[in-house]
């Protein structure tokens, strides 16, 4: 016979075997959690959409958890979005319904937890096609929430209990996690497209602008533009009319980047095209303010400066608006050419008069946009224009190459590595007369 088990021991004994049976469920529920991680991730890894990706995910959580439906929404902003291939065995109507009285009071996107209720006792949803039992569980992805996924029972169906809660999250997570990865991925691609795009415009850009800067053997000049981004919308130019004549052009659109390059690359067609037919400035501006008027992007304008030089130095130019430029004379003297108008593309009807000057083998014009004189230092003082006009007294003896590359040293000196805010462009032109 065997001796009588003393109460207390019994009940000691009891809640051991409650402890392990806990933790028995427990390790069961891991293991579960496990095993379905292990064989749902290779199939999810090998996906390459986000909807595609969440249609397995719900599928799969259905088959697990023994429910009778499922869907999944994203969150897109403010919106909603529940994807026709990720919702299966329920009403679209239905679905969206349990969607704005459950989760949308709930401020679901954003949040973690997991959601468990009776449809019909919690929220009063029933009907015909309408399930019993709910739960829901977040799409996590850095610490926020990117939707959830959705599962439901019909009646008489079991509730779901704490244990496919944790199964639904594990899918949930691994869910989650993939489509952000995807996200991402994606975002480095479209990152890495866009840098290639902008590389090959600035390589066009760079195409379009002169290499040649010589033009008949009266003058001799030397340009450069630097973008303050990949690509920019200043343009410069030196173009042989004839063998006695050059047509000298610098132009700054509005605004920057993409944009005004798109519309500074018009401004060099214009000026190609027109100056094909015609040596007159009045023809290429009048041209160019209709073709800005009509093409450009609303609010965008141009300003340019035009000029002709012949064999004999005389000059004849037209300003729209632009920077006016420096007549630096060989014998000393700088003197800014301020005969102008308004920038291009502000009205139909614009007249754009001429002015005439008389150059001396051995003076120079110095063209430039603003991005020069509205460099900044680190306490946001401008260089300025008198600056400009202070290099340009002491730069009569020098070649032009070097002349331009002083002044880019000079600004960039001033600026003290502050990073350029707009496209800087400088054209430097010495009249040299007609060799005997």
């Amino acid at each position: 016979m065997k001796p009588a088990i003393k109460p207390a021991i019994q009940s000691e004994l009891e809640r051991e075997r409650r402890k392990v049976a806990s933790l028995s469920g427990e390790l069961l529920v891991a293991y579960e959690e496990l095993s379905l991680l292990y064989s749902l991730g290779p199939r999810i890894g090998s996906l390459v959409d986000s909807e595609q990706i969440a249609a397995l995910a719900v599928k799969e959580a259905i088959d697990i958890l023994h429910a009778d439906c499922g869907w999944v929404v994203f969150c897109n902003g403010t919106d909603w979005s529940m994807p026709e291939n990720c919702r299966l065995a329920i009403n679209a109507g239905i679905a969206g319904r349990i969607n704005r009285e459950v989760l949308g009071p709930l401020r679901f996107r954003g949040q973690t937890q997991i959601i468990s209720h009776s449809l019909a006792k919690e929220y009063r949803i029933d009907g015909p096609g309408v399930p019993a039992r709910f739960l829901a569980s977040p799409l996590p992805a850095g610490g926020k929430s990117q939707g959830c996924i959705c599962l439901a029972r019909r009646h008489p169906a079991p509730i779901f209990t704490s244990s496919d809660q944790k199964l639904l999250y594990a899918v949930a997570s691994l869910t989650g996690m993939m489509v952000e990865n995807l996200r991402l991925q994606r975002s480095e691609i479209e990152k890495q497209r866009l840098a290639s795009e902008l590389e090959l415009a600035r390589q066009i850009q760079q195409s379009l602008l002169p290499r040649d800067l010589r033009c008949g053997n009266f003058l001799e000049a030397s340009g450069v533009s630097v973008p303050c981004y990949e690509i920019g919308g200043d343009y410069f130019d030196v173009i042989s009319l004839d063998r006695d004549l050059c047509l000298l052009a610098i132009a700054d659109v509005s605004g920057k980047g993409p944009a005004a390059a798109l519309q500074a690359t018009m401004v060099h067609g214009i000026i190609h095209g027109v100056t094909r037919h015609s040596k007159e400035l009045s023809d290429v501006m009048r041209t160019t303010n209709h073709c800005v008027r009509e093409r450009a992007a609303d609010n965008s304008f141009v300003t340019m400066f035009l000029a002709t030089l012949d064999s004999r130095g005389r000059l004849r130019y037209s300003n729209g608006g632009h920077n006016p430029p420096l007549w630096i004379r060989s014998g000393g003297g700088v003197t800014e050419l301020t005969e102008g108008s308004l920038p291009l593309g502000l009205l139909d009807s614009v007249s754009y008069p001429e002015a005439v000057l008389q150059l001396q083998p051995g003076d120079l014009l110095v063209l430039y946009t603003d991005g020069l004189s509205d460099s900044e230092n680190a306490t946001g003082e401008t260089f300025g224009t008198a600056r400009v006009l202070d290099w340009a007294g002491s730069q009569s003896q020098y070649p032009v190459a070097e002349m331009e590359k002083h002044l880019l040293h000079t600004v960039t000196g001033f600026c003290g590595g502050q990073r350029q805010a707009d496209d800087l462009t400088v054209l430097i032109v010495r009249f040299l007369g007609v060799s005997s």
